[in-house]
C-alpha cells in the first residue's frame, strides 16, 4: 500500500504543477518569437494559481481551486475544476460561480461538497457563503444550507451521507431572520391590487417597525486587548464558530434542516469523523483571553446526531500547546497533529509531529523532536495563491504505521514519511520544489 501511495503523491504533485501552465494557456495566447521581458507589477493580472488540491477516493481524480483576478482587477475569482491523476486530460470546469472553493469528496466519491460565496439578494448585498453539492453524475450544483451568518469548512461523514460544518449563526439570528420574510410575504400581501390599507398591529406598518428593531448597531464596545482580526475585521464575541452537521437532501427539491451540535461562548475547529460516523472529534481552547497564556488547547468529542448517546460534548484531552491538522489513526486508538512546545518560552519553536493515544490520562509524544525542520509547514512567498484555501497535510497511511507530511526544509517542501512508532523521517519527494500532500493515503 505505501508504494501505490508514493506514486500517488508524486503524481499529484506533478499534475498539479503541469496544470498552471495549462490553465495559464487559456488566458493567454503564445507569441512564439517574441521577446524575452522583465517581470512587472501588472503581470499579476494575467497570473492563474492553483490552491487546495484534492484526491479522489479512488485516486484517478483531482478536485482543484483555480484562482485569477477578475475582470476589473479589483479582486480574485475563485471555480472547482477537475483534472485526471493521469496528466492525459484537458482540466475541466465544475462550478460557474465567482466565489466557489473548499472543495471536499464524498467517501463514495459521486458527490463534491464546496463553499459559495458571492451569491446576491434581491437588494444586491452579498449573501453569506453556504454548502453546494454538484453531483458527479451531472446537473447544476445546488446549495443545501440557509443559515444568516453562513457556513463553512464541509467535512463529509464516512458514509457519505451527512456533512459537518462551521457556522456562527445563533437562535437570534434564525428567529430574526424569519421574521425578516414574514414581513416580507405580509408587505407582499399588503401591496396586492386586493388588499386594504391597515395600521392595526400586525399589518405591514408594524412589521416595518419591527424589523428596523432588529437592526444591529454598529458601535464597537472594546473589552479585550485583542478585537481585530486581519481576515476578519473587528471581532464579534456575541458569535463563535460552533459544529453543525446536515443531511445531504436524495433531491434537489428535498429540504434539509442543519443540526446544531456545539453551542456556548468558545469557537471550535478542525473536525474529524469517527470512521462509524457516531462522533466528532474537535479543537477548541475554552479560554477568554488566551493571548496572556502559554498555548493550551482542548480536544473534544461529540455525538454526531441526537438519538445517539453522550449529546453533550466530551472532553478527551487537554495539550498544553497551539495545535493543529487533527488526524485520527485507522485503528481509532490515537490522534497525531502538529504542535510546538511552549516550554522554555522562546520567540520561536518550531512545530513538531506528535502522536496521542485516545485514552484516560494519555500524555502526546513529540515523533520528531530530533528532527530539526518545520513539520506541517511549507516555503512561501507572494507567488503563493491568494484565496482558495488548504487542505489538511497530515495522514495516516491505512495500516497505521506511517504518517504522510510535508516539511519545510531548506527552502524547499518536500513531502516525507514519519514511522509511527520510532518518528524515522523519510522523505518520499526530492529536488528544488514546494510539493503538497493533499488528499488520500492509500
Amino acid at each position: 500500500m505505501k508504494f501505490r501511495f508514493s506514486r500517488l503523491v508524486i503524481t499529484l504533485t506533478i499534475i498539479v504543477l503541469a496544470i498552471v501552465p495549462s490553465l495559464a494557456a487559456q488566458n493567454s495566447t503564445p507569441q512564439p518569437g517574441a521577446a524575452k521581458r522583465s517581470i512587472t507589477e501588472k503581470d499579476l493580472f494575467s497570473f492563474v494559481w492553483i490552491a487546495d488540491p484534492q484526491v479522489s477516493p479512488d485516486g484517478s481524480r483531482v478536485v482543484f481551486t483555480r484562482v485569477v483576478t477578475d475582470q476589473k482587477r479589483t479582486g480574485y475569482e475563485t471555480s472547482i475544476w477537475m483534472v485526471a491523476t493521469s496528466g492525459t486530460e484537458t482540466p475541466l470546469r465544475l462550478t460557474n460561480g465567482m466565489h466557489d472553493m473548499h472543495a471536499r469528496w464524498s467517501a463514495d466519491g459521486k458527490y463534491i461538497a464546496f463553499v459559495r460565496g458571492g451569491e446576491k439578494d434581491d437588494s444586491g448585498k452579498p449573501r453569506p457563503a453556504q454548502i453546494a453539492i454538484l453531483s458527479l453524475a451531472g446537473g447544476e450544483a445546488g446549495i443545501i444550507t440557509d443559515l444568516p451568518k453562513g457556513a463553512a469548512d464541509p467535512v463529509w461523514s464516512p458514509d457519505s451521507k451527512r456533512i459537518a460544518f462551521l457556522s456562527s449563526t445563533t437562535p437570534q439570528d434564525i428567529e430574526k431572520e424569519q421574521r425578516k420574510k414574514n414581513d416580507a410575504k405580509a408587505g407582499s400581501a399588503n401591496t396586492s391590487p386586493n388588499a386594504k390599507e391597515s395600521t392595526a398591529p400586525g399589518s405591514s406598518t408594524v412589521a416595518k417597525a419591527d424589523s428596523d428593531g432588529d437592526r444591529e448597531s454598529d458601535i464597537h464596545i472594546i473589552t479585550r486587548a485583542v478585537y481585530r482580526d486581519n481576515d476578519e475585521g473587528y471581532l464579534d464575541f456575541k458569535r463563535h464558530e460552533h459544529i453543525w452537521v446536515i443531511d445531504v437532501p436524495a433531491t434537489s427539491d428535498e429540504p434539509a434542516k442543519p443540526l446544531q451540535l456545539t453551542s456556548g461562548d468558545y469557537d471550535e475547529g478542525e473536525m474529524v469523523w469517527t470512521h462509524d460516523g457516531a462522533r466528532i472529534y474537535f479543537l477548541t481552547s475554552r479560554i477568554d483571553e488566551p493571548y496572556y497564556e502559554t498555548a493550551s488547547t482542548d480536544i473534544y468529542s461529540v455525538a454526531s446526531s441526537p438519538k445517539m448517546p453522550g449529546g453533550t460534548p466530551e472532553k478527551v484531552a487537554t495539550v498544553p500547546m497551539g495545535i493543529g491538522d487533527l488526524a485520527l489513526s485507522p485503528d481509532r486508538r490515537r490522534i497525531a497533529f502538529h504542535g510546538s512546545v511552549t516550554q522554555p518560552v522562546r520567540s520561536y519553536s518550531q512545530p513538531d509531529l506528535w502522536v496521542m493515544d485516545l485514552a484516560p490520562n494519555a500524555q502526546p509524544r513529540n515523533l520528531t523532536a530530533s528532527y530539526d525542520f518545520d513539520m506541517g509547514s511549507s516555503v512561501f512567498g507572494d507567488n503563493a495563491a491568494p484565496r482558495g484555501g488548504n487542505g489538511a497535510t497530515l495522514h495516516w497511511s491505512p495500516d497505521g504505521r506511517w504518517l504522510f507530511d510535508n516539511v519545510a526544509k531548506q527552502g524547499r517542501t518536500p513531502l516525507v514519511r514519519v514511522d509511527a512508532q520510532t518518528g524515522a523521517v523519510s522523505e518520499i519527494t526530492h529536488g528544488d520544489q514546494a510539493a503538497s500532500r493533499n488528499g488520500r493515503a492509500a
